[in-house]
């Protein structure tokens, strides 16, 4: 026991100086020596955490708990690494266990919060992050984060410049209100305080990827973006910070034009990506070939009792960063319809749901009806923009005969592009491989091609991102007609749509429709590496410097 109690001791040293993978060693040494110790597993699962190792800390973590049921610490700390690695399901269950024992309530609330907002639920994100709250400049934080997820973004500001005014050295608290007024649609205050954050810690990461969502890097802001480049190189930091600063450089170096170093950036942030999730290319084409061999134009004749007599739903879908969010604030500009933004209902019902009876799928439809007038409660149509539903198409007809879908397509490798630019808030286990993208791609087209011939043409319409923005007004009246709506010239401003989008295209929701996203991917030819499988045959093929 006294070699054990060395190992611990040691491992603490080790820690407490920040030297992490000497703490790893001796706390694994421990564990050798007294396997059946859960304090040994747990102290290794919270060390591996801690150096950014969230897929070993959660076998540790495991281990701990499997033999202490009831260690509420050990809880808490799978929930945090679960949720890094993108486990949406089970960090919420490991959470919730935390809180049912006792264990750092607050912390655990306040992440638990973080998972029911990103994926929709945005009634048990407040109760969460209300239970989070308290007297202190972080509580208070997490007051307007309830505020938030209720929509009651005004009080939010209020309640953030309370928590700066009485913390005024708090780059946290500057950052937060730089983040709510980046939401709020007023992106120069967005900037002031994501500066005023970064002049209190230049070493925190999130003003500076605030900032990038808020505005262009001009040449003004080389300073700024040397400076991002110094904390990389000189600042210990975690594997999330640092690939979250690896995108926001890439973004500085894509505005600036200079696409060589962008890409640099982009490569390393997917790389750190990369290690946290895990892409199994053959489960998803057999899952594509199961959806497909259900869902059948007899499939749905003879289940049509299951449907609900609604045409609220509006489903935008397609790949990610394939105009859903345009098309949806054009929508919802209209009058008679609102905006619900990326709910993930289906995504999360439809995994547990093969063959529904006719009492499970009404009680669906009740539910996703509620939902959508939990958001609406007098419009005639309210749109559901999870791009990902593409893949439930086939329950969501069934549920919703009526619904109407629109798919947005965009140029393929302008769409994986962006993706394998984006840092999203939910991890998306296809988008930090350029092969993988390319699979996941092929599996997308050919579950839309199955849709496409099974599916009524008169609930089903094809927008093309580059045809939109080519001739806006005859699109908008399509998608406008398509939706059962009347005319209304609103819906050719959808810039001045002032409803709150929380996607990775809220900066561009508020401008003016525009081209110059169409055939991005030219600056990038040379790098594509396996994305070139996607061009159209005969296009020019350069010299390759892509993986």
């Amino acid at each position: 026991m006294q070699a054990v109690q060395a190992s611990l001791d040691q491992a603490a040293r080790h820690a407490a100086a920040g030297r992490l993978p000497e703490a790893i060693a001796a706390l694994q040494s421990a564990v050798r020596l007294t396997p059946d110790s859960a304090v040994a597993h747990y102290r290794l699962g919270l060390t591996f955490w801690n150096a950014s190792r969230s897929r070993e800390a959660v076998a540790s973590l495991r281990t701990a708990i499997s033999l202490q049921p009831n260690f509420g610490r050990a809880h808490l700390c799978l929930g945090a690494a679960l949720q890094d690695l993108g486990y949406t399901t089970d960090a919420i269950a490991a959470l919730r266990t935390a809180i049912a024992l006792r264990a750092d309530v607050r912390e655990a609330h306040a992440r638990l919060g973080d998972l029911l907002r990103a994926h929709g639920d945005a009634a048990g994100a407040a109760a969460s992050y209300r239970k989070a709250a308290d007297d202190t400049t972080r509580g208070r934080l997490q007051l307007a984060n309830a505020l938030m997820a209720e929509d009651r973004y005004d009080e939010a500001e209020a309640t953030v410049r309370r928590a700066v005014a009485l913390d005024p050295d708090s780059s946290k608290a500057a950052w937060f209100l730089g983040n709510v007024l980046l939401y709020l649609g007023r992106f120069d205050e967005a900037v002031q305080q994501s500066d005023r954050a970064i002049a209190l810690s230049p070493v925190a990461v999130s003003p500076y990827y605030t900032r990038a969502l808020a505005k262009r890097f001009i040449e003004a802001d080389r300073p700024l973006v040397a400076q991002m480049e110094r904390v990389l190189r000189t600042t210990a930091l975690s594997d999330v910070a640092r690939m979250k600063l690896e995108y926001t450089l890439g973004k500085a170096y894509d505005d600036l034009s200079e696409y060589a170093q962008a890409m640099r950036h982009f490569d390393a942030a997917n790389r750190i990506e990369k290690t946290l999730s895990v892409y199994d290319r053959a489960q998803k084409a057999a899952w594509v070939d199961t959806i497909s061999a259900r869902y059948t134009p007899q499939y749905f004749a003879e289940h049509a009792a299951l449907g609900a007599d609604d045409e609220t739903p509006v489903l935008v879908l397609g790949m990610p960063r394939s105009g859903t969010t345009l098309v949806e604030q054009i929508v919802s500009s209209h009058p008679q319809a609102a905006g619900g933004g990326e709910l993930d209902f289906w995504l999360q019902r439809g995994q547990t749901l093969e063959a529904p009876s006719v009492t499970a799928a009404h009680a669906l439809a009740d539910d996703y009806r509620a939902l959508l007038r939990r958001i609406a409660p007098d419009a005639a149509r309210v749109t559901d923009k999870m791009p990902h539903n593409f893949q439930m198409i086939g329950l969501i007809h069934l549920a919703f005969p009526r619904a109407r879908i629109i798919h947005c397509r965009r140029h393929p490798v302008d769409t994986c592009l962006s993706i394998y630019f984006t840092d999203f808030m939910q991890r998306k286990d296809f988008a930090s491989d350029r092969g993988n993208l390319v699979a996941e791609y092929r599996q997308y087209e050919r579950l839309m091609a199955h849709w496409r011939t099974v599916l009524p043409p008169d609930r089903f319409l094809e927008v093309d991102y580059e045809a939109l923005v080519d001739d806006q007004e005859l699109w908008t009246r399509r998608v406008i007609d398509f939706c059962g709506l009347p005319w209304d010239a609103a819906c050719l401003r959808p810039e001045r749509n002032t409803r709150i989008v929380q996607t990775a295209s809220l900066r561009q929701a508020r401008q003016p429709v525009y081209r110059s996203s169409v055939g991005r991917w030219q600056h990038y030819e040379p790098w594509l590496g396996a994305l070139r499988e996607l061009l159209p045959a005969g296009t020019a093929a350069p010299t390759d410097t892509g993986q």
